[in-house]
């Protein structure tokens, strides 16, 4: 199969997806968001008015747009991602990579000293077709994900995180287990069937 009729196919999908015409329907940024509001919905996972909130590799922007609705005046979100994101309003959008110095030190300025609540990564590699070569990168954007979380999570904070399913992910589920009190695999609807994306939920951060 050309790369052309598999362009073609998906753009096919994707303008047919019913999350898609919702997303466009609702005024989200992508369908992404569903994802994110189904698993705090679904999983009982709460945000205090005032909580400290990180989304890392935010863009578009769709998860940012839903923390920050459920924040109040005193909390704080601030996204980060290599590429520019439209303002989000009550949040900092920030450009830069969180795991180099200086990414860090803008996200560490933003947050003004304060531990964080949630840790949310949306984020996936930027796929080369070879299922190995892509899964080993995935598990690595995990482990910089889990090293950032827990160098910045509260007691008791929480993180939620894209993974793929494949090799390395019980070994890192496992991993999470050290440092979270309950660890959740979970598939949101708007995930779709033949994908191997998984999210996993970690809750209840022990130092």
């Amino acid at each position: 199969m050309g790369a052309k009729h598999r362009s073609t196919q998906w753009y096919q999908r994707h303008v047919n997806d019913g999350f898609v015409k919702r997303a466009q329907k609702e005024g989200k940024r992508s369908r992404a968001a569903f994802k994110l509001t189904e698993i705090l919905d679904k999983h009982g996972l709460m945000l205090k008015p005032d909580a400290a909130v990180v989304d890392l590799g935010c863009a578009p922007g769709s998860w940012s747009a839903e923390i920050a609705a459920r924040l109040g005046e005193a909390g704080l979100l601030v996204g980060i991602d290599l590429l520019a994101v439209t303002p989000v309003p009550g949040a900092a959008m920030l450009q830069g990579n969180f795991d180099s110095p200086e990414g860090l030190a803008a996200i560490e300025a933003a947050l003004g000293g304060r531990p964080l609540s949630l840790v949310l990564s949306d984020m996936a590699p930027e796929m080369s077709g070879n299922k190995i070569v892509d899964q080993a990168r995935m598990m690595h954007l995990n482990d910089m994900t889990l090293t950032f979380a827990v160098n910045h999570l509260k007691e008791g904070g929480n993180l939620l995180l894209k993974t793929f399913m494949g090799d390395g992910f019980d070994a890192f589920r496992k991993e999470l287990s050290g440092w979270f009190r309950t660890v959740k695999a979970v598939k949101p609807a708007d995930s779709r069937r033949d994908s191997s994306e998984m999210f996993l939920l970690a809750m209840g951060f022990r130092r």
